[in-house]
């Protein structure tokens, strides 16, 4: 509401390049990546680099690299498949590392003002690794190491952010997302950009 009273005209976004690093906790949803069923809903975060270009007063394209970090991922009541042909239940503590690269179009509403709310939408694909995968039987105490895992899968998202343009020169967002990942072992995950950028 501050920003509201405050905004003060701004300068069109036309012809200007965004370099924008930002964070963004989320909400990741896992699947059991190994034979036999199971997931789990997660804390994760990932940082970003973004850069795009003002086509007009509001729409923008560019890129993103992301890069994320998730250690002790703890996926309860699974069933899992045993090389022997029995299935085995418990646990399943695992990494994840991943690392995205995708194409952005942003719409910015020209509001005339520093606070615009901004709509943008990103496809590209995702590499995954899942690391240090341990399986805990129920009622034993000794884990079974299992082997890693990696996949690249296509990516979508889309995120809503309000936007505060600070001199013509410094802009910050925040707002909401959605990634989607179809057929991937995380196949969704809600997120909270937090960004902060130059206008060059």
């Amino acid at each position: 509401m501050l920003g509201v009273f405050v905004a003060r005209p701004a300068q069109a976004d036309l012809k200007e390049l965004f370099t924008v690093v930002g964070y963004a906790p989320a909400v990741s949803h896992y699947d059991l990546p190994a034979s036999g069923s199971g997931s789990a809903t997660a804390y994760t975060g990932a940082i970003d680099l973004s850069a795009y270009y003002g086509l007009t007063n509001t729409w923008h394209v560019g890129g993103r690299i992301r890069g994320s970090i998730a250690s002790d991922v703890h996926l309860a009541d699974v069933r899992l498949n045993m090389p022997d042909g029995s299935v085995s239940t418990g646990d399943v503590y695992l990494d994840h590392r991943s690392v995205g690269l995708g194409a952005l179009a942003l719409y910015r509403l020209d509001t005339g003002l520093h606070l615009a709310p901004v709509l943008e939408v990103e496809a590209g694909f995702t590499s995954h690794q899942y690391r240090r995968i341990a399986h805990v039987p129920t009622g034993v105490a000794f884990t079974i190491p299992l082997s890693d895992v990696s996949e690249t899968v296509f990516h979508g998202g889309a995120a809503l952010l309000v936007e505060y343009r600070f001199g013509n020169r410094w802009i910050a967002a925040a707002g909401a997302g959605l990634q989607v990942e179809p057929g991937a072992r995380v196949p969704w995950s809600v997120n909270l950009p937090l960004r902060a950028g130059i206008v060059w």
